[in-house]
């Protein structure tokens, strides 16, 4: 089972007032920009096969001889695209949620709130490539669809990011709000090419790592042999104390490094842990938004 009902739960007994505070998620990343009889562009992206010929922009094409459409912004609501990682390694736990249970709680969570403001959202799931994608749409039947997905999800193959966010985006036609959930563990130059381009194809990204509390205090002792569940390649370890000190300090050295990204791009950032309560790490989330 991914999705956590008890948070379920929780999420329809907010009242008025948190309701209004966790939403204003949506409030805030809105704005219109109509002047006078046009729209103003907001900016460009490549062209692809199924896009308006009209929304060529020739004057690009005589400077770069490569086919860019102009995008405008209007006014009307975003469209929440919601990211979750299904690779092997979401499927770890110590005790307690695994990791894509928890981040799929998070992304029914951010879905509630679409549905609650009547607003589209998208979603899909993502390894070494995007599949399960489920086209921008309102209502509660969009909510259900997305919970019965998350909960016959099959975790395998390995996390590429970089490629998986270039599909992505190249699907979207208006600027969005994008939410990623992910442990985030892979190699920087994936992560970076990733964020950046979010930043560029999206109004507003959330990224939220989730990672188990084992996998960072290396609840272990003494000899023991490691698998990756990605790649199934198996390596036999002595946990000293001093391992385990360089261990956490490249862990935190690479969640460092993803903030400064984000932080480059402005990207919104959150690393949040399997043992906190889905409840209040959901609303930290937005209300820090």
């Amino acid at each position: 089972m991914a999705i956590d009902s008890t948070f379920l739960d929780q999420l329809k007994r907010l009242d008025l007032l948190a309701r209004r505070k966790v939403s204003s998620v949506y409030m805030g990343s809105r704005r219109s920009v109509r002047q006078g009889r046009g729209i103003e562009i907001a900016d460009y992206r490549e062209y692809y096969p199924g896009d308006d010929f009209r929304s060529i922009d020739w004057r690009v094409y005589a400077r770069t001889e490569r086919l860019y459409i102009r995008r405008f912004e209007e006014e009307k609501d975003l469209t929440l695209h919601i990211l979750i990682d299904s690779s092997a390694s979401m499927d770890f736990s110590v005790a307690g949620m695994r990791k894509f249970d928890y981040a799929g709680s998070i992304a029914a969570g951010f879905a509630y709130l679409a549905v609650n403001k009547y607003e589209k959202f998208a979603s899909a799931l993502f390894s070494d490539k995007i599949t399960d994608i489920m086209q921008p749409k309102k209502g509660k039947m969009q909510f259900f669809r997305m919970v019965e997905l998350l909960d016959n999800a099959i975790q395998k193959g390995k996390t590429d990011l970089e490629r998986c966010i270039e599909q992505y985006t190249n699907m979207i036609k208006s600027r969005s709000f994008i939410l990623v959930i992910s442990d985030f563990i892979e190699p920087m130059e994936s992560l970076e090419y990733a964020i950046y381009r979010m930043a560029k194809y999206s109004k507003e990204a959330i990224l939220v790592q989730t990672l188990d509390p084992g996998e960072i205090g290396l609840k272990w002792t003494d000899d023991i042999k490691f698998e990756d569940m990605e790649s199934s390649e198996s390596e036999r370890t002595f946990l000293s104390p001093d391992f385990k000190e360089r261990y956490q300090k490249r862990l935190e050295e690479h969640t460092l490094g993803i903030q400064e990204i984000c932080d480059d791009t402005g990207v919104e950032f959150f690393s949040v842990t399997t043992d906190t309560p889905l409840f209040d790490a959901f609303v930290r989330i937005v209300e820090n938004k």
